[in-house]
């Protein structure tokens, strides 16, 4: 049977390695020390493993979702509560809660980008939709975003869909 192997007994095997002139003896603590240095291990340890589950998208912004979810709710609710048009105040209060679930979620590195009015290039990492010609355009210019580009961050987790308008072509008068 196998028996896994302490550190300790890692540490001291690894030393073996290098010539003696080379090893580093294990430091002789006291055991307050020691066990003060195996504490502050133990929560470096917990906060890397924490970190890290951060990094992946299953436990990621728990704080910031339920944050946008009890916005959006609160928004929903007071939109659908009214039955007739909504007062100026009860607009402010819907379009705070929608901004409020909005920066919690770009506080968790949720970003939503538009690009209505941005000049566009076919470069670009956006699917244009539809081009249709615009009087008073002089290059090609986003129109409307159907779809904005979402990025987690940093990382694109959603493509951006436009609709682009294009110079018009020039008329020529006939004679």
């Amino acid at each position: 049977m196998h028996r896994p192997v302490t550190p300790q007994v890692h540490d001291t095997l690894r030393q073996l390695r290098h010539p003696p002139e080379f090893r580093i003896p294990r430091p002789s603590l006291e055991p307050a020390h020691a066990e003060w240095a195996a504490a502050v291990l133990a929560e470096v340890e917990a906060a890397e493993a924490l970190a890290e589950r951060a990094r992946t998208p299953e436990g990621a912004g728990t704080d910031a979702l339920l944050g946008a979810a009890v916005g959006i709710w609160r928004a929903l609710r007071k939109l659908d509560q009214g039955t007739g048009p909504l007062s100026a105040a009860d607009l402010r209060q819907v379009r705070r809660q929608v901004h409020a679930s909005r920066q919690a979620l770009l506080d968790d590195g949720l970003e939503i980008q538009e690009h209505d009015g941005l000049p566009f290039d076919s470069g670009q990492s956006l699917e244009a939709l539809v081009f249709q010609d615009e009087p008073g355009l002089d290059r090609e210019t986003v129109l409307e975003t159907v779809r904005p580009s979402v990025y987690f961050r940093g990382e694109r987790i959603q493509m951006g869909q436009v609709i682009v308008g294009r110079p018009a072509p020039e008329q020529t008068s006939g004679t």
